[in-house]
C-alpha cells in the first residue's frame, strides 16, 4: 500500500534543514581528513520540494530494542539528575550517602512498558529527489612542498537515489526509523556515484555490501578558472569528489542503517 507524506511542510521547515546540516558538520569534525583537504564543512543542506515515494509492506509491533534504548536513557537522565543533586548538598552525610547507595543498589530498573498505541512499519522507500548539499573545503597541494598552496573550492551533492526497506516504529511519542537493506532497482544498480564531468572520473571500486542507501549521487566542484586546467589540481579534486562519496554513504551507514537509527523525541514538545 501506498501513501503520500506532506513533504512540503518538511522542505519548508529550516530548523530541520539547519539540524541535519549541524549534524552532519559535527561528523565531519571527528572524521579523520587525508593530507590534501582542510577545513571541510556543510555550508548549506536543502531537502528539496521532492519526497520519496514509500509503500507500507507490513505492520507489526515494535522491536525490543526500542524499548530498551528508552529504559536506558531514562536511566541515563535519572543518573546524572541524583549526580546534580550530589552536588548541590555540600552539608549530607555519610550516612545519609550510604543509606541512598544501598537504596540505588536494590532498585529494580526500569520496565519500559509495551501500549497498545506502539506501532511499527516496515516500508520500502524509494528516493530520487533534488535534496541538495553545499560543502566547502580548502584543497592543500603538497607539491613541490608541503602545503605548497591552498584553494577554496565548492562542491554540490545532488543527483542522490536511493531504494531501500526501512522500518519506522512510534513509540512513547518517539519515533525511530533505520534503514535494513537496498532494494533491487534497475535504475541504481551498477550506477553508485556521477563525479564532476569536467574533472576525472573515477569508477567506485568497491561492490554493494548489505546496505549502501546511497547509491546514486552527482558531486559538481566549483574551483577558480585559472585552475582548471593544471593537473595536479584536477587530480586533488578528483580525490576530493571520491572521498566525499565515500564520507557520505558511510556517515549514513553508521548513523542510520541497522543496527542504528534516527530518534525522534516528541516529548520535547511539551516543555
Amino acid at each position: 500500500m501506498s501513501f503520500d507524506i506532506n513533504w512540503s511542510t518538511l522542505e519548508a521547515d529550516n530548523r530541520l534543514n539547519d539540524l541535519i546540516r549541524r549534524h552532519l558538520n559535527s561528523y565531519l569534525q571527528n572524521t579523520q581528513l587525508p593530507s590534501y583537504v582542510s577545513n571541510l564543512r556543510v555550508l548549506d543542506f536543502d531537502l528539496g520540494k521532492v519526497g520519496p515515494a514509500i509503500t507500507l509492506k507490513e505492520i507489526t509491533d515494535p522491536l525490543d530494542e526500542f524499548y530498551d534504548s528508552i529504559r536506558e536513557e531514562v536511566d541515563e537522565e535519572t543518573n546524572e539528575n541524583h549526580s546534580d543533586k550530589d552536588e548541590t548538598e555540600h552539608a549530607v552525610t555519610e550516612s545519609s550517602v550510604a543509606n541512598q547507595q544501598e537504596s540505588n543498589e536494590n532498585s529494580e530498573p526500569l520496565v519500559v512498558m509495551p501500549s497498545p498505541n506502539d506501532i511499527q512499519f516496515l516500508l520500502e522507500v524509494e528516493y530520487k529527489g533534488d535534496l541538495l548539499v553545499t560543502i566547502g573545503a580548502d584543497l592543500v597541494l603538497n607539491y613541490p612542498v608541503e602545503k605548497f598552496m591552498t584553494l577554496p573550492v565548492k562542491l554540490s551533492i545532488s543527483d542522490i537515489g536511493l531504494h531501500s526497506l526501512c522500518i519506522a516504529a512510534c513509540l512513547s511519542r518517539q519515533l525511530f526509523f533505520s534503514f535494513l537493506c537496498d532494494v533491487s532497482d534497475p535504475a541504481l544498480d551498477g550506477n553508485q556515484v556521477v563525479l564532476d564531468p569536467k574533472g576525472p572520473i573515477l569508477a567506485a571500486t568497491k561492490p554493494l555490501e548489505r546496505i549502501s542507501i546511497v547509491r546514486n549521487m552527482k558531486i559538481e566542484t566549483e574551483i577558480g578558472e585559472q585552475y582548471q586546467g593544471q593537473g595536479s589540481v584536477l587530480r586533488s579534486v578528483g580525490e576530493l569528489e571520491q572521498f566525499l562519496f565515500t564520507i557520505f554513504k558511510d556517515f549514513l551507514r553508521k548513523e542510520v542503517a541497522w543496527p542504528s537509527w534516527i530518534n525522534l523525541d516528541f516529548n520535547d514538545e511539551d516543555e
